[in-house]
């Protein structure tokens, strides 16, 4: 009985491992995440992000 649990265990974490892996290829493939930081475009976003905090705050 013991020996059931183990293997059903063992198959449980190498199917999950398999769909993990899986996963993280198809997100590898499609470029992950972008290696290059843009500066211009954080301040850009940042700016947005104030502009539209500002306009709740008018609204409300």
């Amino acid at each position: 009985m013991e020996a059931l649990v183990l293997i059903g265990g063992l198959f449980f974490i190498a199917v999950f491992g398999y769909y993990v892996v899986g996963r993280l290829g198809r997100f590898l493939d499609r470029g992950g995440i972008s290696p290059y930081w843009d500066a211009e475009e954080e301040e850009v976003a940042k700016k947005q992000e104030a502009a539209d905090s500002q306009s709740h705050k008018d609204t409300y």
